[in-house]
């Protein structure tokens, strides 16, 4: 699969076309949720030359996300959901776009080299955060609505699969509808 640094965006439109078609007839009728977000990761790590990290943190509690499956330098194991910007994901249920992490007070630093940050939750049916989907770039700044339209498109065809998995977390007392947050 062909690399490429930032695009312009009718460039990276065509690219998240390529890509996120490769990958829907990798993972159409799969349904091993791991081998999904092992093979999403995977594809899309290498799709993007920029981009340094790309993963899921999964919720096992109330309080925790663990790593995995991803693809990049190691990633904190564990990851409490007051902090960071994958825990803001899972707290406010939004899309985090984050242009420069060193401007985040409680961003997590894993790899230095990270600049921008963009996590998107995996909400279930139930209004329950499961997951989150984290993208990291070398680049300031890397993450637009572009990428927001197509990643957002692939957790939509990953949520009714994490509904289905029986080891999901499923917290009761979890409301509201979510919202979109851009730094």
């Amino acid at each position: 699969m062909v690399t490429l640094t930032i695009m312009d965006k009718e460039e990276k439109k065509k690219h998240y076309e390529e890509v996120l078609g490769s990958i829907k007839n990798m993972i159409e009728g799969e349904d091993d949720l791991m081998a999904v977000l092992s093979t999403i990761s995977c594809e899309l790590y290498y799709a993007f030359e920029h981009w340094n990290w790309v993963g899921f943190y999964r919720r096992t509690d109330a309080r925790t996300l663990k790593v995995g499956p991803y693809q990049g330098g190691h990633g904190c194991l564990t990851i409490d959901i007051d902090r960071g910007v994958c825990g803001a994901s899972v707290r406010e249920k939004s899309i985090m776009m984050i242009r420069d992490v060193s401007t985040v007070d409680n961003h997590i630093v894993c790899d230095s080299k990270t600049k921008s940050e963009m996590v998107l939750p995996i909400v279930g049916s139930p209004g329950t955060v499961l997951a989150v989907f984290d993208v990291d770039s070398t680049e300031l700044g890397a993450f637009d609505q572009t990428d927001k339209e197509y990643l957002s498109k692939l957790v939509d065809w990953i949520r009714p699969l994490y509904d289905r998995d029986a080891s999901r977390f499923v917290d009761e007392n979890q409301s509201g509808g979510g919202t979109n947050f851009s730094i």
